[in-house]
């Protein structure tokens, strides 16, 4: 028997080795020496082949615990939509699916290799398979890990809930489920890149909920269920965007756990909007030098330029005061922005957002601006430690904060850093 519990979603954190393209070009360049600058650019331009996802592999929990969602519309809906998501039909690729249930002895049992043969087995006789009386979370994560290599990438289905028996004392049972989770997690991660979304959709549920404190009982109602999708960060960010995950049916929430790796974000100083005064120091922009408050005692403050394009969040998140910090306690975010029509010159790149950041104090120092990875708040929201009042519970899961926290401890680990980018200044005299 499962039972859920809502975990504590830590960071999810993004180390990146920013870029700085602030090098001064000589005022006074041959045309042979602009050729011979452009054309490697060109040819690598040429040379880049888009990457594609080669294999997606579907695991479906079909212990007793699902069947309720198996007769509602939504949760239907959502695995069959992901089964002929368009990017796969469009570029044939290859699937493969699973049911998966079971304890110790794992059982998988194969679907088919077509989007059709899913469809055909969304009903309560076809999960009917397997053991159903048991699901071993633990190994169907580790079955799931260990497909998504390379161009390949895993998803699995399930209503997120270990299943521990009938132990005495729960939480310390849920604990030791929980490290199992972390140990294969930081096996993966040790492994190369690997991005983990975790979805939250809701769709009704006509079945048997089974309680950690034995039993089961009948309910009709909405309930929460989850989407892992596990894969490479560059091959999850292009097919899985942000947009396209809330599009699905019944979406409430989604959190991602990224690897930190050779993530280039660009970014630069600019003279727009500008407080004060300063200039730029001749070989790096990024370094202010004549900086000066406003003299009409308005402060000092400066925008710089990003290209967040390869980061996978939302423009909401991207463009919130909130999930910035300066490691100079004299400045604070003005704003950020999208940069929408503006046009600026001398950038060796094509930025997407502007941030403003500023002081009414001394503005001389070394400032680090940082884009943090703040905990979702639904994360602890969808939290509860005890399953009395199931009953007409249409949002929270019981147990989730180990397998969530769990996950996040993992890429912790792995990453030793809580910031998904800095961005580096000087600011002198």
């Amino acid at each position: 028997m499962k039972f859920y519990y809502c975990l504590t979603f830590s960071l999810l954190i993004f180390i990146t080795s920013c870029k700085n393209p602030n090098e001064k070009l000589n005022s006074v360049e041959t045309k042979d020496q602009v050729e011979n600058q452009i054309t490697p650019v060109i040819k690598a331009h040429q040379l880049h082949k888009e990457r594609k996802i080669g294999k997606a592999m579907f695991y479906l929990e079909n212990s007793e615990s699902m069947f309720g969602y198996v007769n509602g519309y939504e949760y239907v809906n959502v695995v069959s939509g992901l089964a002929y998501k368009n990017k796969f039909s469009e570029q044939n690729t290859e699937r493969e699916f699973y049911f998966v249930n079971g304890g110790d002895n794992l059982k998988i049992n194969y679907i088919g290799d077509n989007a059709s043969d899913l469809n055909d087995k969304l009903n309560l006789e076809s999960y009917r398979c397997g053991d159903i009386t048991k699901s071993n979370l633990n190994s169907m994560f580790q079955i799931a890990l260990s497909k998504a290599k390379q161009d390949t990438i895993s998803i699995l289905i399930s209503d997120g809930i270990y299943d521990i028996g009938k132990p005495q004392a729960p939480m310390k049972a849920l604990l030791t489920e929980g490290n199992e989770t972390k140990e294969k997690f930081i096996n993966r991660l040790s492994e190369g890149d690997l991005q983990t979304i975790i979805i939250k959709l809701n769709s009704h549920f006509d079945g048997k909920y089974f309680p950690v404190t034995g039993g089961s009982r009948t309910i009709s109602q909405n309930r929460p269920y989850y989407v892992w999708i596990f894969g490479d960060t560059e091959l999850l960010n292009e097919y899985f965007s942000d947009e396209y995950i809330e599009s699905l049916k019944g979406f409430s929430n989604i959190a991602r756990f990224l690897k930190l790796s050779e993530l280039d974000v660009p970014y630069q100083a600019t003279p727009h909007s500008k407080i004060g005064d300063f200039r730029f120091d001749k070989r790096n922009k990024n370094k202010l030098v004549s900086v000066k408050t406003d003299r009409s005692g308005q402060g000092f403050y400066f925008t710089f330029a990003a290209d967040f394009s390869s980061l996978p969040f939302s423009d909401s998140y991207l463009t919130s005061i909130d999930n910035y910090i300066c490691n100079n306690s004299n400045f604070t975010i003005k704003a950020v922005s999208k940069i929408g029509n503006l046009k600026l010159h001398g950038l060796g790149f094509s930025p997407t957002h502007l941030i403003t950041v500023g002081t009414d104090r001394n503005p001389l120092c070394k400032l680090n601006v940082s884009l943090q990875y703040n905990i979702p708040n639904w994360i602890e929201e969808s939290n509860i430690n005890d399953e009395s009042n199931i009953i007409g519970d249409t949002f929270h899961t019981f147990g989730f904060k180990f397998l969530t926290n769990a996950i996040s401890e993992a890429y912790q680990y792995k990453n030793n850093e809580s910031n998904i980018v800095t961005f580096k200044f000087e600011l002198i005299k």
